[in-house]
């Protein structure tokens, strides 16, 4: 059996990892608000990865109890962490929030991923770039059942319910909150992600030769970047959706060239372990230098090319940091907690 089609059966692909470091980075300068502006992409690279890895996991027979435990584990801690301390820095501090109060009933529709309208009218949560869990979560809900129904059509049958969530909850059901929830396009990402797994496994697609590959996934991001910054009026599922679909297509089928352990590769990866502490802490960088380092104090313009540079490496370090410090901790106590339970368990 060759490298890849070994990668096709085995959850430790390098390039996904780089490709969640290039999608942190992207929406940690959006936040930014530097110009030219682009990044939110990062979350459709997002959706359409959980897609593709869900798919990929799925494919070694994972146990419907074991597949919640695992999503469990690994989304709700540090998710439920940094809430808990946003929470208290809107009780002691609420004037360094825009629009984010210390309300115990939205902190308990946060932690339980029941969306909601904030006090600014947006439907996000109490730690804002919680929103995407919300619909990482409503995928995990619609594959979770899906197992229990069939063994060998789950990712049809998910498809199929995610597809009729979007249709009638987001166009044929009178509720402003799951209208605008279910309407949202990037929900049939995690489709695309479930077909680029499909496309994968394929024959044809281990002929694409890596300089094209190569060349695909420069111009999937260069088209997202434009789209964005122009702010062309195209359907977000054309415009993101599908390429970040070719992007994890194209950086997976580069996988063989990932298979060493040099400082690049190695830097990125880790990057890509850290991306989902990154991802939710990257914020707190973002306005600290934005309100005092900025606004009160004059130091840094987070505008300019250096002021962009510090806060992203500000967020992957910090990021780096909850990563070691609260993240993986966490994860290998529930691991050894399945363990116990003689639950077969992915690694971290």
């Amino acid at each position: 059996m060759n490298s890849f089609a070994y990668s096709a059966t085995s959850p430790n692909l390098k390039s996904l990892q780089i490709v969640r470091a290039i999608a942190a980075i992207s929406v940690v300068y959006y936040h930014v608000g530097a110009m030219p502006h682009f990044g939110s992409f990062g979350v459709d690279i997002f959706f359409v990865m959980s897609g593709f890895f869900m798919a990929l996991v799925l494919a070694r027979k994972q146990d419907p109890f074991v597949f919640a435990v695992d999503r469990l584990t690994r989304i709700v801690p540090l998710y439920w962490f940094l809430t808990t301390c946003l929470l208290v820095i809107a009780w002691l501090a609420p004037q360094v929030l825009n629009s984010t109060t210390a309300n115990p009933h939205n902190y308990l529709k946060s932690l339980m991923f029941v969306p909601y309208f904030k006090e600014d009218g947006s439907l996000r949560p109490l730690l804002a770039v919680g929103w995407t869990l919300n619909y990482e979560m409503f995928f995990y809900l619609c594959l979770w059942g899906s197992l229990f129904f069939t063994k060998r059509h789950y990712l049809q049958l998910t498809a199929m319910l995610v597809l009729a969530c979007f249709v009638w909850l987001g166009h044929r059901v009178d509720d402003p909150v799951l209208t605008t929830f279910f309407k949202n396009v990037q929900l049939l990402e995690f489709i695309l992600g479930m077909l680029s797994y499909k496309l994968f496994t394929s024959r044809a697609w281990r002929q694409v030769r890596p300089g094209l590959a190569s060349a695909a996934a420069l111009a999937a991001f260069c088209t997202m970047a434009a789209g964005e910054s122009w702010r062309l009026e195209i359907n977000g599922l054309w415009l993101y959706g599908l390429p970040s679909t070719l992007l994890v297509l194209a950086m997976l089928n580069l996988e063989p060239l990932f298979k060493g352990n040099g400082a690049v590769v190695r830097l990125w990866t880790q990057m890509g372990d850290a991306s989902y502490a990154t991802y939710l802490s990257h914020y707190y960088v973002v306005e600290l230098v934005r309100k005092f380092a900025w606004k009160k104090y004059q130091l840094i313009d987070p505008y300019t090319p250096f002021g962009v540079a510090l806060i992203v490496l500000g967020s992957l370090l910090l990021g780096k940091l909850i990563y070691q410090l609260v993240d993986r901790p966490i994860m290998r106590f529930f691991k050894s907690q399945a363990s116990e339970l003689r639950l077969p368990t992915r690694p971290a």
